[in-house]
């Protein structure tokens, strides 16, 4: 069976699952609208898909893909187009998530240009130019800045799970600069959060902010 045949051969068995009589009740509410409590920032690879890490149902996630799961830093501006910060403004301001999560992971291809390009590296071993990638990365530059100590003590694949889990922090820290999104905070009606999930291994983990550190969900 090709990639393709596989994918429609799944999409009949959600078709009949989908159109069951035990999911009759929700479809008769989904059909008009959408109302889910979280919001979830993911990257594009297609190993780390937050629907399937955390096992959710149809309407339980909005979620938004892009490359290394990063938010802009909050510009207003008419010629500006930021799908990320339009649909962070739809998830607060219209769906009222209580929810907002940044889910970094290992292996990240944009963290890996990132430091590849900070060490002088060939960017995903190729000589042509990447006109967006590099760009969007800059958001956040100074995940990859170590200090010496750092470099010294930390072997490359450490050092691209810090460079992962700073970045996470730098986009939370980005989505606290939204108007509405701080507004929310500020009224305890949005929490933010930062996740790292390590492929190999299969652990998540949350950053925790009274310790200062990312600590495995159990």
């Amino acid at each position: 069976m090709s990639s393709y045949d596989k994918l429609v051969e799944g999409y009949r068995k959600f078709r009949a699952e989908y159109l069951s009589e035990e999911n009759a009740d929700w479809l008769s509410k989904a059909k008009d609208k959408q109302s889910p409590k979280v919001m979830v920032i993911a990257c594009s690879d297609s190993r780390v898909n937050p629907v399937i890490l955390t096992q959710a149902g149809l309407g339980d996630i909005f979620v938004v893909h892009n490359v290394a799961n990063l938010v802009p830093p909050y510009k207003q501006s008419g010629n500006t187009h930021h799908s990320t910060s339009a649909a962070i403004e739809f998830a607060v301001k219209h769906l009222k998530v209580e929810h907002i999560i940044i889910k970094g992971h290992s292996g990240c291809g944009g963290i890996n240009a990132l430091m590849a390009d900070h060490d002088h590296k060939t960017v995903l071993e190729t000589d042509a130019p990447y006109s967006f990638i590099r760009p969007w990365m800059d958001i956040v530059e100074k995940a990859a800045e170590f200090s010496a100590q750092e470099k010294s003590q930390m072997d490359e694949d450490a050092l691209a799970t810090l460079c992962e889990r700073r970045a996470t922090l730098i986009s939370l820290e980005n989505l606290k600069g939204f108007p509405w999104v701080r507004e929310a905070i500020e009224a305890k009606a949005l929490k933010l959060h930062a996740w790292h999930f390590d492929i190999a291994s299969g652990r998540l983990v949350q950053y925790n902010s009274k310790t200062d550190a990312f600590e495995e969900l159990v």
